[in-house]
């Protein structure tokens, strides 16, 4: 036992020492200040790499432990940088985390001396990978059109419509937010340019959110365009401007955003059935939220229309029929893998239909439960919707609470 015990500490004291050991020899990041970090820079006429993190990102962990740590990359970034870490949510992080709009993790930046971002990478990499990033920031440097000089150039106004049109692109390229840009070249467009379709076409492409005077310009005058650029732009724009901004603005309660983004939705031409189930989900959410029970129940019977009347039956057949298919092209493929799978999550195959069924049933039954008791027969019909999710998909908790809900209104 005693010789386990030894050998055990000696195991750990000797992992501990290669650690020390190998410690220098990878990345050395620099320890003052952010403003003490740019002098240093300057000084030494170099560019800034700075890892962003946070101490619950797994895959900040993984670069910290095995990739920082290397020997051959602690060679390459300390020789072309000087290294700056940060966390995203404690200290000076925060506030160059928003300067540089950095929202997923770990982001790797590549600044010059004065600050300005000359590329960036998101994600980790491996060994190889990562040492890559260090030729792409020299060649994004050495490039008279890189972010940090365009940045520059902006900054000391430079409005130039040439010059503007490249910023916008390589601000697109990096993914790296261009509102200010986008704005600047939207004012100082003519009326006339701003009547044509292909002008508004054209500035559409970098429209980064709602959050510019170009958005408010284009949602108010959607209209102007021609009847064969908006069938073009309509999966487009249900996607980007009402399925994504209109969604985040409800699940943030920004609600006056909201009913700007829905209304948009209703000017689309050629929405499809996914479209107009999203639209009745969400306007279902909205009316509970705001406590409008005409929009709840417009939205609730649109969104149940015509389920009711498929008999159970004919539910299990189709059930049973797409179940089926799914099978056989499974074993078609000979995949044991994916049979495998199949029979793992028979029960989830076997109801997909019923699924189908169930999922906008609930959704209206459970908004319903926000009704006023005085809306008996609307309340009458959420009840039907929930005791056919019953039958379809049984022993549900939260479904048995909805039943017990309607029951206690439509009882009082």
């Amino acid at each position: 036992m005693k010789k386990i015990i030894s050998l055990y500490f000696a195991t750990v004291f000797v992992i501990t020492l290669l650690a020390q050991t190998n410690a220098g020899k990878g990345i050395q990041f620099y320890e003052g200040s952010w403003k003490e970090a740019l002098k240093t820079a300057g000084k030494a006429d170099k560019m800034i790499f700075i890892d962003i993190s946070t101490d619950w990102c797994g895959p900040c962990i993984y670069m910290e432990k095995f990739i920082f740590t290397k020997q051959a990359v602690g060679k390459k970034y300390n020789e072309a940088f000087l290294n700056y870490k940060i966390d995203a949510e404690k200290g000076e992080g925060v506030d160059i985390a928003r300067k540089y709009e950095v929202s997923a993790y770990p982001t790797f930046l590549f600044v010059n001396s004065s600050g300005y971002l000359i590329y960036k990478h998101t994600g980790e990499r491996d060994e190889a990978g990562f040492m890559g990033l260090v030729q792409e920031a020299k060649k994004q440097d050495a490039d008279p059109n890189n972010l940090g000089k365009m940045k520059q150039i902006f900054d000391e106004g430079n409005r130039d419509s040439s010059f503007l049109r490249l910023y916008l692109n390589r601000l697109a390229e990096m993914q790296v937010n261009n509102g200010e840009v986008l704005d600047a070249y939207f004012n100082m467009l003519t009326d006339e340019q701003l009547r044509q379709d292909s002008t508004l076409l054209y500035l559409l492409k970098y429209m980064p959110g709602t959050q510019t005077a170009f958005s408010a310009y284009f949602i108010n005058h959607y209209d102007q365009l021609t009847a064969a650029s908006k069938a073009k732009l309509t999966d487009f724009l249900f996607d980007r401007i009402v399925r994504t901004w209109g969604g985040t603005a409800l699940s943030e309660k920004r609600l006056p955003e909201y009913v700007t983004l829905r209304k948009f939705a209703d000017k689309l031409d050629g929405l499809g059935k996914g479209e107009r189930t999203l639209l009745n989900r969400i306007d279902l959410k909205y009316g509970v939220l705001v406590r409008d029970y005409d929009l709840i129940k417009k939205a609730g019977y649109l969104h149940t229309d015509g389920l009711l009347s498929i008999p159970v039956d004919s539910i299990r057949r189709e059930d049973k029929r797409r179940a089926e298919k799914m099978q056989s092209v499974i074993s078609g493929e000979k995949d044991s893998a994916k049979m495998a799978a199949f029979e793992e999550e028979r029960e989830f195959w076997i109801n997909i239909y019923s699924r189908e069924i169930y999922s906008p049933l609930y959704e209206a039954a459970d908004a319903f439960t926000h009704l006023p008791s005085t809306e008996k027969q609307a309340l009458k019909d959420a009840l039907a919707w929930a005791q056919r999710c019953s039958e379809l998909m049984p022993g549900i908790g939260k479904l048995n609470n909805i039943i017990e809900a309607l029951e206690m209104k439509i009882n009082e």
